[in-house]
């Protein structure tokens, strides 16, 4: 009997500590509305262009306590969600465009989760947004936002907080760029 008993707790520890290690991708992107009604007011549709990471911005994982994170664009970065994230948020908007002579690229230049808080998540997102009209330079600006949320000293709790909270993160990101009212400007 004892055998039995120590056969299932070795099954039951080998399955834990493999659920444990999952590589997830980061949430799909969900359009605020806040963003949308900041769109509405662009009167010209925009193209994106390839986003790419700065030089040692993360641009693949997240360590997220024993799982991690990956990125979710098409491409497995971070990067990537970000230009797909803005492409949702322009679709949404009616306001995207692959032919349009205004276009929007960019850089990650910075790139933070820190999910190993008691009681409070963090994330910090930074681009370097340019937007160009038929090849000439328009609007070249970077933006940076941090963003907290509650989170828990339980792995199973916190893990998808700060997933969620990422993906927040990039919205509001995605907001403060088009709610700049030299973006706004460019945009006409």
């Amino acid at each position: 009997m004892m055998r039995k008993v120590v056969r299932a707790g070795a099954v039951s520890a080998a399955m834990f500590a493999l659920s444990a290690c999952a590589n997830v991708p980061a949430p799909a992107y969900q359009p605020g509305i806040g963003n949308l009604q900041a769109l509405r007011v662009a009167a010209t549709p925009i193209g994106v262009d390839d986003f790419a990471a700065a030089p040692g911005v993360n641009d693949r994982k997240f360590g997220l306590r024993a799982d991690s994170m990956t990125g979710a664009g098409s491409d497995g970065s971070f990067s990537t969600y970000l230009q797909q994230a803005l492409e949702k948020e322009l679709r949404n908007a009616g306001r995207l465009d692959d032919a349009a002579g205004l276009r929007l690229s960019g850089t990650l230049t910075e790139n933070r989760l820190d999910a190993n808080g008691m009681s409070v998540g963090d994330a910090t997102v930074g681009a370097r947004f340019v937007l160009t009209r038929d090849g000439r330079v328009i609007y070249d600006q970077v933006h940076s936002v941090d963003h907290e949320w509650e989170s828990s000293f339980i792995g199973a709790l916190a893990i998808p907080a700060a997933m969620q909270g990422y993906s927040a993160t990039v919205q509001k990101l995605v907001g403060e760029l088009f709610a700049d009212p030299a973006f706004i400007e460019a945009t006409r």
